[in-house]
């Protein structure tokens, strides 16, 4: 009996709910620098999109970090005012507003997570194998 409740729970382990996507955001609306806006933040389910807005003007920036259930990628430049927002579709792609910079972060936390991911999967084949073992011993 032990060996059935130990598979469940390791059964249990492997199953996750579907995560919804994370993006950095802002302390504030507006934020002048960057470190101000790397609060991770599970995003609703609507939220498909890490969205980035620079405002830069007279050599200040402004930045605002935010989930977003539509983006589009674009720049508008009026008189000494520029205004770009980026977009991206992975978790945590926001750092810098730009996903290409964030692909070497991601590519660590991938690795971490296929190799936890393989511990827990022969932990579950260990203890599977432990309870079949225990089965077939007591047919006997």
């Amino acid at each position: 009996m032990k060996t059935f409740l130990l598979s469940l729970l390791a059964a249990a382990l492997c199953l996750h709910p579907a995560d919804s996507l994370k993006c950095y955001t802002c302390e504030s609306a507006i934020e002048l620098k960057n470190s101000k806006c790397l609060i991770e933040t599970n995003c609703t389910s609507e939220a498909m999109y890490c969205m980035t807005t620079h405002a830069i003007a007279h050599e200040e920036t402004a930045i605002n970090k935010r989930c977003a259930a539509e983006c589009t990628s674009r720049t508008v430049v009026a008189e000494e005012l520029t205004v770009s927002d980026s977009c991206c579709q992975t978790d945590l792609c926001n750092f810098n507003g730009d996903e290409k910079e964030a692909g070497e972060r991601k590519r660590k936390e991938v690795e971490v997570s296929a190799a936890v991911s393989v511990r827990i999967g022969v932990l579950t084949l260990v203890i599977a194998v432990g309870f079949f073992g225990s089965l077939l011993s007591l047919e006997l």
